[in-house]
Formats: structure tokens, sequence, C-alpha cells
């Protein structure tokens, strides 16, 4: 067994010692490893009538730092969503609705923690949670403790333990592109997605294809991951380049609504493509982005014509403005819509981006 020095304590809080700690400013909910809250209001509600009914809840992983001062912070590394909703309760930012226990439910449904009795919210503040102190552990440590309890609980994404695991410089990429405003404008991400850090899976990868190639979704995405967050200054020049892509497509797409464009296989196939043909985009004039920007529209509303089975005018308006025969038009858009299939397959990926970069490449050299 490898020993690291580090010290598991077993101890015990009540709700009013988690109570002062939040009120004092020393207790952290939510390092930077931590996932967004994500509880359900019910499972909340579930959590508030389990401390009523006085069942046991499983044990909570604080990391304590004591600086030379003597000043001491406690860090949540598992058990954020239990506390947050904890707090959020006794702050009186929830009810208690859809309480499962008929007697608490008679007493109880749809009061706030401070509407409950007297003697009803000094027992709750006496409620104790099993703790397990971590001690000045270094932080690389106390991340590792993180995934491994978060994976063996399988409570975790993938990517929400690479967030715990390498923080850096990449990281702090993939926030930035997840903040584009190419992200809000789209409408690509749902907030649950978001909220699992599905939106720095997204562009962990496509960033990866953009360097390194065309695979599929799975295969090498952990051995990218880790070479670029290790080696990101090398790539550094090319994250910026990105980032810049990410605004030519937030300036020069058609967003009225949603788009094909806002789904994640062809938001993943337009930025691949158009990656491949940054530089020539760099120099376009007003009117040929423009001419680029109608191109687009028209490519995605013909995809989902054809999707639909239904008149397909948009086709007839792309062989026009590229100088093609219609049935070659239809070909291409027939492939990209085979690629949609098995989205994910590296056959399928290549498919879509060859497809889109054909008409887009035609109409660059128009």
């Amino acid at each position: 067994m490898a020993d690291h020095g580090l010290k598991f304590e077993i101890e015990s809080k009540t709700v009013a010692e988690f109570r002062s700690l939040d009120k004092s400013g020393d207790l952290v909910l939510q390092p930077d490893y931590q996932r967004k809250v994500v509880w359900p209001e019910r499972a909340k509600v579930s959590l508030m009538e389990t401390i009523l009914l006085g069942y046991p809840i499983p044990e909570i992983y604080l990391a304590y730092e004591t600086s030379p001062d003597g000043e001491q912070k406690a860090s949540v590394v598992d058990g954020q969503q239990r506390l947050t909703s904890l707090l959020g309760f006794i702050n009186n930012k929830f009810p208690l609705n859809g309480l499962e226990d008929d007697e608490l439910k008679e007493k109880f449904e749809g009061l706030y923690f401070k509407e409950l009795p007297d003697e009803i919210r000094q027992e709750f503040f006496q409620y104790r949670f099993p703790i397990r102190r971590l001690s000045n552990l270094a932080d690389k440590f106390v991340r590792a403790v993180f995934a491994r309890v978060n994976r063996v609980n399988m409570v975790l994404t993938d990517q929400e333990i690479r967030n715990a695991l390498l923080p850096g410089p990449f990281n702090e990429f993939l926030k930035d592109c997840a903040e584009h405003p190419i992200n809000k404008v789209s409408g690509v991400f749902s907030g649950a997605r978001r909220d699992r850090g599905g939106d720095l899976e997204f562009y962990a990868e496509i960033f990866g294809t953009c360097i390194f190639g065309l695979s599929n979704k799975k295969a090498g995405l952990d051995e990218r991951y880790d070479k670029i967050s290790e080696d990101f200054e090398d790539y550094q020049d090319r994250a910026t380049e990105f980032l810049a892509l990410l605004t030519f497509l937030t300036e020069n797409i058609k967003w009225a609504g949603r788009t094909r464009w806002s789904n994640i296989v062809d938001m993943f196939t337009l930025v691949h493509v158009s990656w491949g043909l940054r530089n020539e985009f760099s120099n376009l004039d007003s009117q040929r982005k423009e001419q680029i920007r109608d191109l687009l529209d028209l490519f995605q509303r013909a995809v989902s014509a054809r999707k639909r089975k239904g008149e397909n005018g948009e086709s007839v308006s792309l062989s026009s403005m590229l100088g093609m025969v219609t049935e070659e038009v239809d070909k291409t858009i027939e492939g990209y819509m085979s690629g949609i299939r098995n989205s994910s397959d590296l056959g399928s990926r290549r498919v879509r981006s060859q497809s889109l970069r054909l008409l887009i490449a035609r109409k660059l050299e128009g």
C-alpha cells in the first residue's frame, strides 16, 4: 500500500457547526475541482427529510488547511451537494415540498425552515454529520482523493474527474471556450450538460481534433487531453487562434432561432472544417463573409429539409450559388446526412467534414 503520509481522521459536525463555518467564510463549498450544484429540489427535500427523521447520512470529506497565522479553512472534497442543500434550507431558499413520510408530511409539508416549530429547528441544528477530515494535504492529494472517491461512487462524469486531476492553463482555456458568446447565441449546450462539464469536454475534444485530426469520440481523448494539458505552452498560439475562430463563427453565422449548428454533432463539424479553412476566412472581405454566411445558412436548412423529407428549394439555391449541378449538391447533402448517423464514429465524422468542406471550398474558389 502506498504511503503518502495522508491523515484521515473521523469526526462529526452538527448542522449548527456547518452554519457557523459558512457564516464566518471558513467553509469552501465549491473548490475549483468541484462540479456546479446540480441537485433538483426533490433531492434536496429528501435530504432534509432524512435529517428530520434522524436517519444516517453518508460521511462528508473535508480538507482542512491551517495557515501559519492559525487561520483555518475547510474545503468540501465530497458532500458539496448535501451541504449546499442543507445551507440553502436553513437559509429559507426552498420549502419542504414533496415529503414522503406521512407524519412529517402532515406536519411540515410546504413549510420553510423558519416556519418549523422552535423545538424542531433546535433539534435539526443538533443533527450530526459524519466527517472524514483530511488535514493539511498537498493540493494534488486532495484532488486525487476527490477523483477517487467520486469514481468509486460513480457520481462524476469523466470530464469532472479531468477537471479535478488536471487543473492549469489548458483547463482555463477550456473554460474560456465554454464562456465564449458562441455558446449563448447557438444554444448548443443545455443547462444540464454545462453543469456536468459537457461543454468543457466538447471543447477539449474538438480542440484536440483540430490539432491531431479526427478520431472516434472516446479513442485517444484522455491521451490527447493529458498531452495538451502537460505541454499547453506548445499549443498556446493555436489556442488563441481557436478562440478567434469561435469569434469569427459567432459573427458570421445566421443564428436566428435554433439551426443545425445548435446541435453538438453539427457544431463539431462546423468548427473542425472552419479550423482547416481559418487562414482563408481571415482574408475575406465583408462581401465574401456575407456569401459564406449565406452558404452556411442555406446548407443547414437544406440538410434539415432533407431530414424532414420535405421540399428542398435550399438545395436548388445552393446549386445556383456554387455553380454546381443540383444532383451533385444533393449527393453532397446526402453524404453529410449519412454521417449524422453513428455521429461519433470516425467514418461518420470524416464524411460530414468532407461534405461541408467541399461546398465551402467551392465557394472560396469561385
